[in-house]
C-alpha cells in the first residue's frame, strides 16, 4: 500500500493506493475479518464498514497492530492472567513411559483402541516381571501381587503401605487389587474382545484409560517386593 498527498489549498490528507487490484485487496481484507472473529470469538469488532475502503483497510491494519502481538504471546498471557476455572490438564508426555512408551504408535496414527491395548498389554508384562512370574497375568496377576496374604516361595508381593497400621495397609492393598481388576476387566478386555462397531473409544476416553494405567504403573512401579522367608519357609 502507498501513500500519496494532495496539493493546493486543501489540507494533506493520505491517499492510499493499493499495489495489488481493489477486488483483490478487498477479498484479502474479508478473510483478516474472518480470521479475526474466528480468533477471537468472544470480543465484538466494529469493522466500520460504512467509511470508505481506504479507512477500512487503515483502520484494519492498526487493528491487526494489536492483536498480533496477543495471538504470538498467547500461552504466556494464558498462563499468567488465564481463565482460573479452566482446570488442570494432562500432558501425554508426562504419563508413565510403560504406558506412553507402548500407547504412543498407535495413538499419533488415531488407533486408540490399539493404544490402550498396548498400554495394558506393558503394564502387564511390566508386572510379571517385577514379581519374576510368568504363570499368572493381568487380573489374577494384580491380585496375588496386591494380596494382603503373606508372601510364598514363588508368589512374592507387592506391598503400597506400612503393615504396622493394620487398617490402612488393608485398605490400600485392596484398593489396589480392585482398580487394577478393574481395568484390566472393563478397559483392556472389551478393546481386545469386542468389534469396533460394538466398543467405539472417542478420544477423550481412551486418554483418561490410559491415564488410569499410568497410575497402575506407577503404583507397581513404586511398590515394595516383599519375598518368602525361604529359610522359614523350608523349616516348615
Amino acid at each position: 500500500m502507498k501513500t500519496d498527498e494532495t496539493r493546493g489549498e486543501r489540507s494533506k490528507q493520505p491517499i492510499y493506493r493499493f499495489a495489488a487490484t481493489e477486488e483483490d485487496v478487498r477479498r484479502q481484507a474479508s478473510v483478516v475479518r474472518q480470521a479475526i472473529l474466528a480468533a477471537f470469538p468472544s470480543e465484538q469488532f466494529n469493522f466500520s464498514m460504512d467509511r470508505s475502503f481506504a479507512v477500512q483497510v487503515k483502520e484494519l491494519r492498526e487493528l491487526l497492530n494489536e492483536l498480533i502481538p496477543l495471538v504470538q504471546r498467547s500461552e504466556e498471557i494464558a498462563a499468567n492472567i488465564g481463565d482460573d476455572n479452566r482446570g488442570p490438564t494432562i500432558s501425554a508426555e508426562s504419563l508413565h513411559p510403560w504406558v506412553w512408551d507402548a500407547a504412543r504408535p498407535h495413538w499419533e496414527s488415531g488407533n486408540y483402541r490399539a493404544a490402550i491395548h498396548a498400554a495394558a498389554t506393558n503394564v502387564n508384562s511390566r508386572l510379571r516381571k517385577k514379581l519374576g512370574r510368568h504363570d499368572v497375568s493381568e487380573g489374577k496377576a494384580v491380585q496375588q501381587a496386591f494380596s494382603i496374604e503373606d508372601p510364598e516361595v514363588n508368589r512374592p508381593r507387592l506391598r503400597l503401605a506400612s503393615k504396622e497400621d493394620p487398617d490402612h495397609f488393608k485398605s490400600v492393598q485392596v484398593g489396589a487389587i480392585q482398580f487394577g481388576c478393574g481395568l484390566f476387566s472393563a478397559v483392556r478386555n472389551p478393546v481386545a474382545h469386542l468389534a469396533d462397531d460394538d466398543h467405539d473409544v472417542e478420544e477423550q476416553e481412551a486418554l483418561e484409560s490410559i491415564a488410569a494405567f499410568s497410575l497402575l504403573s506407577r503404583w507397581i512401579d513404586r511398590a515394595t517386593l516383599e519375598v518368602a522367608d525361604t529359610a522359614s519357609s523350608a523349616t516348615n
